[in-house]
């Protein structure tokens, strides 16, 4: 989006990080991190793979906190199928303001509220879009971090909606 803001019509973020433009990503991860509830008994691994330092979500972390509201079967394929995953806490991203007022702050964004999210809080994700000026905000009820999985066709229908507004 910073590359190339004319080329996208509008940024759609589903349970996702949306930065503002001109703060670095880090500045963002600190207030989700501030604002998000941790999970004393997680099964979660801390893990060093060459330099890079990685997560592994494990089983009851997914089913407690990404996947309670998603089909068992979507559950234990992700169980099954998750890998170590980076913090990438030292890339320029993370820590310059790479994202600048002119070029992503000019393009068109919608935030997705996941209403049901255990991960991370309906009303967190709310503040965050507040902080990004012009942004639509948009919720899908009952939806967990996984909406495509736990509520599709509401998902969809957002989808659309913002679609049809913006394209």
């Amino acid at each position: 989006m910073e590359a190339h803001p004319d080329k996208v019509a509008v940024a759609v973020f589903v349970a996702a990080a949306m930065p503002a433009a001109g703060c670095p990503m880090s500045h963002l991860l600190s207030q989700i991190m501030e604002e998000t509830a941790t999970d004393a008994a997680t099964d979660s691994v801390p893990a060093v793979i060459g330099a890079a330092e990685t997560f592994l979500l494990g089983p009851e972390r997914l089913s407690r906190r990404l996947y309670q509201r998603s089909p068992a079967e979507d559950l234990a394929l992700a169980t099954a199928l998750v890998r170590p995953a980076r913090w990438f806490l030292g890339d320029a991203a993370m820590t310059e303001s790479v994202l600048t007022a002119d070029r992503y702050g000019a393009v068109r964004r919608a935030c997705v509220v996941t209403e049901e999210d255990a991960t991370w809080a309906a009303e967190s994700q709310r503040r965050m879009a507040s902080r990004c000026p012009g942004v639509e905000v948009a919720a899908v009820e009952g939806a967990d971090h996984m909406p495509m999985l736990s509520t599709p066709h509401q998902l969809a229908a957002v989808l659309m909606e913002i679609a049809d507004k913006y394209i």
